[in-house]
């Protein structure tokens, strides 16, 4: 680095300052600090560089804005104040949540929440639980695995997983994962012509589409402006949960620490004139 290093020493330390700019300092702990592990020397050098212009032009641009900035400006100088007083703030209140904040969700609290907020949880479209594969048309024996997919059990789903493997086929089942009706016509593209109807029916739909044979079983339907099923709302269930959880941790640290302040004669207050 084209930069000449000179040292400071104090009681504790001793800190190796690589430039100094109206008053302040750089110190080769904070540059390093900067700079990964793992880079090799040459490239180490050049992000060094590059941290010391930086911190140079922001040290002349602070100077300048601090001269042509006028110190008896009152309203600027609340400006800095309230900025300096919401990150104080803004900090130690991130550090005291995250070190007290449960984040774990129980089961029966997703269930509760879902079943006493159903209005939070309107489906903006249809969705379907269901199960299906596709293969390139051929003569292949599809007797078993209709069969397999007609029961959908926990017996029958891993046989015709076996049996797409085999056969190369592309296939869902998975019989508790919901579709969004517009994401499941992607992988089949069953054609549409009475909607609840067939989201009704609970056997086997076979076609045939550009070539390749498909077979499809719905298991479960909901229809579009209706609560969702448990299993779509629980990660937004679980983080409305967490959220709740550190706002009445805010709200207890906030109330309990006016409470102290006005215990140990902190505060006072005197009735405002009118």
């Amino acid at each position: 680095m084209v930069v000449q290093a000179c040292t400071t020493t104090n009681a504790n330390t001793v800190d190796i300052v690589v430039v100094e700019a109206f008053g302040r300092s750089l110190t080769l702990d904070t540059i390093s600090a900067r700079i990964p592990d793992n880079l090799n020397y040459d490239d180490s050098t050049m992000l060094a560089d590059r941290i010391v212009n930086s911190w140079i032009r922001e040290q002349v641009l602070l100077s300048q804005a601090e001269k042509s900035l006028n110190e008896e400006d009152s309203k600027f100088q609340r400006q800095i104040q309230t900025y300096r007083n919401a990150l104080l703030i803004s900090e130690y209140e991130s550090r005291f949540v995250n070190s007290r904040l449960n984040r774990d969700v129980t089961d029966a609290e997703v269930e509760e929440f879902h079943a006493n907020n159903p209005e939070l949880f309107k489906l903006p479209e249809h969705v379907i639980q269901a199960v299906f594969f596709h293969l390139p048309e051929e003569e292949v024996e599809l007797d078993s695995a209709k069969h397999w997919l007609q029961e959908a059990d926990s017996i029958t789903m891993p046989l015709l997983e076996k049996w797409c493997i085999e056969h190369s086929a592309t296939y869902h089942v998975d019989t508790e994962y919901w579709w969004y009706l517009s994401d499941l016509l992607d992988q089949v593209p069953l054609q549409i012509y009475r909607l609840e109807d067939q989201l009704k029916r609970r056997k086997v739909t076979e076609f045939s589409s550009e070539g390749h044979t498909y077979m499809l079983k719905i298991l479960d339907h909901r229809l579009k402006d209706f609560p969702s099923p448990l299993a779509i709302a629980r990660e937004r269930i679980e983080e409305i949960i967490v959220q709740d959880r550190r706002r009445e941790l805010l709200d207890n640290l906030r109330d309990d620490l006016v409470k102290e302040a006005w215990s140990l004669g902190l505060i006072s207050r005197d009735s405002i004139p009118l």
